[in-house]
C-alpha cells in the first residue's frame, strides 16, 4: 500500500509537470526481453521545462513498466 500511495503522490507531480511543459509532450515506447525470453515494455513521457531562471531544461519520465 505504501507503494502505491508513493506512485500516487509522483503522478500527481507528473501530470502538473507535463500540464506546465514549454511546447509539446513526445512519448517514446520499447519492448524488450531479459535472458529467459521474458518480453517487457516501458513508455517514457519527453518534455522541455523552464525554470524558475528561465533555464530550458530537457526532462523524462516513465510512464508505464509491464511485462507482457
Amino acid at each position: 500500500e505504501l507503494v502505491i500511495t508513493a506512485w500516487k503522490g509522483y503522478f500527481e507531480i507528473l501530470k502538473k509537470d507535463l500540464a506546465d511543459s514549454v511546447g509539446q509532450v513526445s512519448f517514446t515506447a520499447d519492448i524488450w526481453s531479459n535472458g529467459l525470453h521474458c518480453p517487457y515494455l516501458g513508455i517514457t513521457a519527453h518534455w522541455i521545462k523552464k525554470d524558475g531562471n528561465g533555464c530550458l531544461t530537457l526532462e523524462s519520465a516513465l510512464l508505464a513498466f509491464h511485462r507482457l
